[in-house]
């Protein structure tokens, strides 16, 4: 965990203290969304300045979930548990071959047929769909959704990810199969079952928009590709610009100087009794017009 991580853990802890449960803390975490954010606003179009895509909400919530799940080599659910598997993919070697199988003894819960459903355009934001699969896309991540029929179980689903490959095997058929258009973070990779649907999500080696999941599929225009980013992805330098900016505007609404402005004041006070300097006696900023 990182120390800026690190640094928020009293914090939080005060609030959990005072929030007394997780249900009442996370109530209060989603709230303040709701209220401060643009989390629960849905774009109205690509690229929109305010909202996010339809279900990217529920996506981001969903990775940071399995994101932020300790290791482990089983899941242990019981009557009362939501009956979905994840699981975390650990490589001992970035080249070792990552078969992964579920943690439950039967895949096949109630639900349509793998062909009674279509996905959703939020699922392949920035991607593509096809028959079997679909995927979706940030600078950061790539997500995967592939369709599980009825009568798979355990035995018959097996997952390979690879630093650059990928395939998921449902029974002797692959429904994905293929070289990784760029390279993924393999040990950091995360399944789980969400109903009909099989979900993979991978974090890239590098920060790039991908033209294909699988150098097999037609090439995505990338130009094409709604290159805006969270605020929460962006690095800490551009977040610090943002805050700025913001800062400013608010400064200029209020009829208050501006931090560039404060900054050339500041300056000018320093030089204002240097040698040379036609000014004399106590600053005074209006005898000074800036244009």
């Amino acid at each position: 965990m990182c120390d800026a991580n690190q640094n928020h853990d009293d914090m939080l802890f005060q609030m959990l203290k005072e929030c007394k449960t997780l249900p009442n803390f996370f109530d209060e975490v989603f709230g303040f969304l709701q209220r401060r954010t643009d989390f629960y606003h849905i774009a109205n179009e690509p690229g929109a300045a305010v909202g996010l895509p339809d279900g990217l909400a529920e996506k981001l919530v969903r990775h940071m979930l399995y994101k932020w799940k300790p290791k482990q080599s089983e899941i242990i659910y019981t009557d009362t548990d939501i009956p979905t598997t994840a699981e975390e993919i650990v490589a001992a070697d970035c080249e070792e071959v990552i078969e992964v199988t579920s943690t439950t003894e039967d895949l096949s819960l109630n639900g349509k047929a793998v062909n009674d459903f279509a996905f959703t355009k939020s699922e392949f934001y920035n991607g593509a769909d096809y028959n079997d699969y679909c995927w979706s896309q940030s600078i950061l991540e790539v997500h995967i959704l592939v369709k599980i029929p009825e009568d798979i179980t355990k035995k018959d689903l097996n997952v390979t990810i690879l630093p650059n490959r990928i395939s998921v095997k449902l029974k002797d058929e692959y429904v994905l199969c293929g070289e990784l258009c760029q390279k993924c973070k393999a040990n950091e990779a995360i399944w789980s079952l969400d109903g009909r649907k099989l979900e993979i999500h991978l974090d890239k080696c590098q920060d790039m928009w991908w033209n294909c999941l699988v150098k097999s599929e037609p090439e995505l225009d990338i130009s094409k590709i709604d290159c805006t980013r969270p605020y929460e992805e962006l690095p800490e330098e551009a977040q610090a610009k943002i805050e700025e900016l913001q800062w400013n505007q608010e400064r200029k609404r209020l009829g208050l100087p501006t931090s560039e402005e404060m900054a050339l004041q500041e300056k000018l006070k320093k030089a204002w009794n240097a040698e040379g300097s036609p000014f004399s006696g106590p600053y005074d900023p209006k005898v000074v017009v800036i244009s």
